[in-house]
């Protein structure tokens, strides 16, 4: 009897865990223990209806400023974080300054002003004495401007003000040391070849800015050959004197007392010399056409394409920002969804409007593209062009591309040294204190019709350079199918008078 009652309870046990569970019950007849449904998610959030508050204005802390007895301009900004002193003396030279048989003359007096030493003390002897202190001082010429820069612990300020001051002021120019930077400058020539996105890039300024000019010269092994130190010397003299040089300190002081340490220090830093001239202008007529640099190594091809950009201070450079950001400025703009997404030809490819203080940048489409694909790649970006010349953009590409834009500025301003020497840029350049907040306004103001505007006015592919860097037998058409003609450069593209060969359309 047993047996069976407990044969007919295993039934019943099994036959109600094989019962489907009871649904769409009102609570009150479930049975007894029964699991409530799940409740039904609700709907994930879009990205799109995120709401941010509109950016600040950004602020610019109060810098102190002086001209001491000597004319160098001093600018102070006191900033308590950390036991650190900084300063950059900014001085108005260049290597537009180059004679055009000596291109490398600014260069090499910026790399052997620090290493050189000074009458007293080699470089090698700054070197001991400054790592000693945990100090550094820096020196370097670019394309319109020169530094020499300094940082150090609080306590150790006097110490690295001194050799600061001999660096910039009395530099010895040893000739081993020039001897060792005319070798490290060759030693970039014989490579500066060997990557191609980089040759792209500047072969495409070269032609843009005009081989025969300032802007699109290249040190030469002939031209770094002809500089002597006697070079060096006397233009080091002609363009480093007080009333051409602004000094920016920043750092753990107090501004009173560091002034007057400072005009201490100077107080026998009395050469006089006339102004510099003005730095020379850009021409406005480039070469355009396409360029092909053949380079057989090449996996894929690298491309260079646009024209002139403009300068900062163009009123239309805050809608050509926009413009350029929409057609190629991330993933979400139309040249990366076209040629990456769609297409699948490129890895990566984007546009940028450049603008510099003094003359203008460059308008760049660039990236780099399957070989099979590269004239089909550059007909694409080439309509884009186009496209964004003949119709508004979307509300949306708008939105994204400004809202990108105004919040790269707060980065301009995330720390006090960027601020100063923001700054000191406007001051050199002869910009308005606030023009980061006249930019930030005119940002916000951009309109759809403004992007068509500047796109039809300021964009012209029909004067366009373009230059490709590959291996043309892997293209799957040749660069004629663009039409007219293609000029080849040749290799080693060690010359600044390059040889071209032009193939017909």
């Amino acid at each position: 009897m047993k047996r069976a009652l407990l044969a007919m309870a295993l039934a019943a046990a099994w036959a109600g865990a094989q019962t489907p569970p009871v649904r769409n019950q009102p609570p009150a007849a479930r049975p007894a223990g029964a699991a409530q449904p799940a409740a039904k998610p609700a709907a994930a959030p879009s990205v799109k209806d995120l709401k941010y508050p509109p950016l600040k204005p950004l602020p610019v802390p109060k810098v102190a400023e002086f001209t001491l007895p000597n004319g160098l301009k001093l600018y102070l900004l006191e900033d308590h974080e950390l036991p650190l002193i900084d300063g950059v003396a900014r001085v108005r030279t260049g290597n537009l300054f180059d004679p055009a048989d000596k291109i490398g003359l600014a260069t090499l007096t910026g790399m052997a002003i620090r290493t050189g030493g000074s009458k007293a003390k080699t470089g090698d002897q700054w070197n001991q004495e400054l790592e000693d202190l945990a100090s550094s001082v820096e020196s370097s010429i670019g394309e319109s401007s020169g530094t020499v820069s300094f940082s150090t612990l609080k306590e150790n300020l006097d110490a690295t003000l001194g050799i600061f001051k001999d660096a910039l002021t009395a530099p010895d120019f040893r000739q081993d040391k020039i001897d060792l930077a005319k070798v490290e400058m060759r030693s970039i020539i014989s490579r500066r070849n060997d990557d191609a996105r980089s040759l792209a890039q500047r072969e495409f300024s070269d032609l843009v800015y005009g081989k025969d000019m300032p802007y699109g010269w290249r040190e030469e092994y002939s031209t770094i050959a002809r500089i002597t130190r006697a070079d060096i010397q006397d233009f080091h003299k002609r363009y480093f004197f007080p009333k051409n040089v602004l000094l920016a300190v920043w750092g753990d002081f107090d501004t009173a007392e560091i002034r007057s340490k400072l005009e201490l220090i100077f107080a026998d830093w009395t050469v006089e010399q006339v102004p510099p001239p003005a730095f020379p202008r850009v021409r406005t007529t480039a070469e355009p056409g396409s360029y092909l640099a053949v380079k057989r190594d090449a996996t894929q091809t690298f491309i260079a394409i646009g024209q002139l950009g403009g300068e900062a201070r163009d009123p239309d450079y805050p809608a050509l920002e926009v413009m350029a950001k929409i057609l190629g400025g991330g993933f979400q703009s139309r040249l990366m969804e076209r040629v990456r997404t769609r297409m699948a030809d490129a890895y990566d490819i984007g546009a940028d409007w450049s603008a510099n203080f003094d003359h203008p940048g460059l308008f760049e489409i660039s990236g780099g593209s399957k070989s099979v694909s590269t004239v089909e790649t550059i007909k694409a970006a080439l309509e884009e062009v186009e496209r964004i010349r003949a119709a508004e953009v979307s509300e949306d590409e708008l939105n994204t591309a400004k809202q990108t834009a105004l919040n790269g500025l707060v980065f301009a301003f995330d720390t006090r040294s960027k601020t100063l020497a923001r700054m000191l840029n406007y001051e050199y350049f002869g910009y308005p204190r606030d023009f980061t907040q006249q930019y930030q306004k005119a940002l916000a103001a951009v309109t759809r019709a403004d992007v068509l505007r500047v796109a039809k006015e300021h964009l012209d592919p029909a004067r366009f350079t373009i230059v490709a860097v590959g291996n043309p037998q892997a293209f799957g058409q040749p660069l004629t199918a663009l039409g007219g003609a293609v000029h080849e450069i040749d290799p080693p593209f060690r010359s600044r008078k390059k040889r071209l060969r032009t193939r017909p359309a």
